[in-house]
């Protein structure tokens, strides 16, 4: 039987510090045995070179996190992954709300500051951030993040890995 497919959302592949935590933790996820995706609005940046050659890369094709909901959607909607992480923020919101218009059931979780004061800015944000199965401290050690991101999806760690 194939490895659960998983796919990581990232804002960008520059080097900042949640898209290094967000490549980490696909690399990580990857040495666990499941097949990952990294999907970028736009696929370029000096943090694609860390990424392990077994991880597949999609580049949407489009400038902004905030205009790639729809691109997202179908990519969620042709390849149905069992689940799908994103940082928190914007980022975190196009992952929610792709994952409503694919209408594939795909739980998103949020990796991020659980305790940061974004949430409560607007509209959007409230109508949203319950919709995600759940939201992980990036802070944690990142085998706890993991974890918890796959129990969220369901799935367990192998053992040993």
């Amino acid at each position: 039987m194939p490895a659960p497919r998983l796919a990581v959302f990232v804002p960008n592949l520059q080097d900042g510090p949640s898209q290094r935590t967000m490549v980490a933790l696909a690399n990580r996820l990857r040495c666990h045995g499941f097949s990952v995706d990294v999907v970028a609005p736009m696929g370029g940046g000096p943090l694609r070179a860390a990424l392990d050659p077994g991880i597949g890369q999609i580049d949407l094709a489009k400038r902004h996190t905030r205009t790639s909901v729809l691109a997202l959607a179908r990519i969620l909607a042709e390849r149905r992954p069992t689940g799908l992480v994103s940082v928190r923020g914007d980022a975190g919101l196009v992952a929610i709300g792709a994952a409503m218009l694919a209408r594939c059931q795909t739980p998103v979780v949020m990796v991020g500051n659980v305790h940061g004061d974004g949430w409560g800015r607007n509209a959007l944000s409230r109508l949203f951030r319950p919709r995600a199965a759940t939201i992980v401290d990036e802070r944690e050690d990142l085998d706890a993040v993991a974890g918890q991101c796959l129990a969220a999806f369901g799935l367990a760690m192998a053992d040993g890995a």
